[in-house]
């Protein structure tokens, strides 16, 4: 049995515009890593990197932990160590990436043998922790990687994007309140009119489909547009001109990233860098500061190193479940 693990675990995209709260994305970067080493009681933690509270019970991590010690009778202590790099607030999955290194590792850690459905349970606590709901798209994705389709009962499907797709993240500098998620998910009406539900399904169909047949361009033209985009833009100044910028660019399609204020472009081949500048300096014609970086679909949350018995490097997560 190991006595120290240190793991991976990926930043995430959810919603997609066409999929609220059940289609999420793996990002190939940036990554949180964690290192958990067996003690003889108690947790101990500490961050590096993004500023984040490390006081008792103020973390995802140690939340976390402290639930699985209990779910699973883990009578051992346990030190952990965060190296923090998916921003937080910017609608990437920060405390999902978090929550789920923290599964990953204790699950290796303690030999746990969790099964897909404890450790989305277990992750969510974290983001439940985080924002006061637990949503289980960008845990899914952080876990296992990919694109996922997310159901309520937490069972999930998960596809393969096309070879070529390539994301263009841009985080503009605003300010939003504390309470970012709950903010966003106010914006949202509580009803759709049956025409915008008729046009959510369909471009959620569509989207699926071109996952389905590896199209680029079908996979973001759903992402534009839907009703949780149209709602949530006042939240991001410029939306407008900043997704025009990057759809005359190359993009196939530019959505929100979760509930922002980051926002993603779909494109393929070598157009990423321009229409990263295109969309930064429409933002910067707004007056408003961003920072971006390009990425692809990424794998989920990885062991890459364990010491005190063989090195079990990869996912974690078991399939089928």
């Amino acid at each position: 049995m190991a006595s120290m693990v240190t793991v991976e675990a990926p930043a995430s995209s959810a919603n997609l515009g066409a999929g609220f709260d059940v289609f999420a994305l793996a990002l190939a970067r940036p990554k949180d890593r964690l290192t958990l080493e067996k003690a003889q009681s108690g947790i101990k933690l500490s961050v590096h990197g993004e500023q984040l509270p490390t006081t008792p019970h103020s973390n995802v991590v140690e939340a976390v932990a402290k639930a699985i010690m209990a779910g699973e009778r883990v009578r051992e202590g346990v030190r952990l160590r965060l190296r923090k790099r998916v921003p937080i607030g910017a609608g990437l999955g920060s405390s999902a990436a978090s929550s789920s290194a923290t599964v990953v590792g204790m699950n290796a850690l303690f030999d746990l043998r969790l099964t897909n459905k404890k450790q989305i349970d277990y992750a969510g606590i974290g983001e439940r922790f985080a924002s006061g709901t637990a949503h289980y798209d960008n845990v899914t994705a952080a876990l296992f990687g990919g694109f996922v389709l997310v159901s309520k009962d937490k069972s999930f499907s998960r596809m393969e994007p096309p070879h070529s797709l390539v994301l263009c993240l841009v985080i503009p500098r605003v300010k939003l309140p504390l309470q970012k998620t709950r903010y966003a998910r106010s914006l949202l009406p509580r009803r759709l009119s049956i025409e915008e539900a008729v046009a959510a399904v369909s471009a959620a169909s569509m989207m699926v489909h071109g996952l389905a047949v590896d199209s680029v361009e079908e996979f973001g033209a759903a992402m534009s547009g839907g009703f949780v985009d149209t709602r949530r833009s006042v939240m991001i100044p410029g939306f407008e001109r900043v997704k025009k910028a990057a759809v005359e660019h190359g993009a196939a399609g530019v959505c929100i990233s979760g509930a922002g204020p980051a926002m993603l472009a779909a494109t393929k081949g070598n157009k990423g860098r321009v229409i990263l500048e295109a969309m930064t300096d429409a933002f910067e014609k707004e007056s408003v500061k961003s920072d971006g970086f390009i990425t692809k679909v990424g794998e989920g949350c990885r062991v890459i190193e364990q010491k005190g018995s063989v090195t079990l490097a990869g996912q974690v997560g078991r399939f089928p479940f």
